[in-house]
């Protein structure tokens, strides 16, 4: 005659084998969020950067097109025109005064 076994009170194989694949499946969940967490704050941290390279570009356009407006100005050219290039109106003259002091 056969002896038949009966269970112990032991987990089957099958029982072993789906709590380990749900371990693995968590750890692999996890592992992902990790990662996408991660990304999301290099995202923000890249984008808070390229905001302020942004508003740090749209003042330096501001302040070229100022100039801009105001180089096409008379005055601006006369000023430039005095101040670097020495020029001068016909009949001006033209008094230097040097920095020595007076014995």
């Amino acid at each position: 005659m056969r002896k038949v076994r009966r269970k112990t009170g032991g987990i089957s194989f099958l029982t072993a084998m789906i709590c380990i694949c749900c371990v693995v499946v968590g750890i692999l969940c996890i592992t992902r969020y990790a990662n996408i967490h991660r990304q999301k704050e290099r995202l923000m941290a890249e984008n808070r950067s390229l905001v302020a390279q942004s508003e740090a570009l749209s003042e330096r356009l501001k302040q070229i097109r100022a100039q801009e407006e105001f180089g096409k100005d008379d005055s601006y050219i006369e000023s430039v025109a005095r101040s670097q290039l020495d020029m001068v109106y016909p009949g001006e003259i033209i008094f230097r005064v040097s920095g020595d002091k007076y014995n």
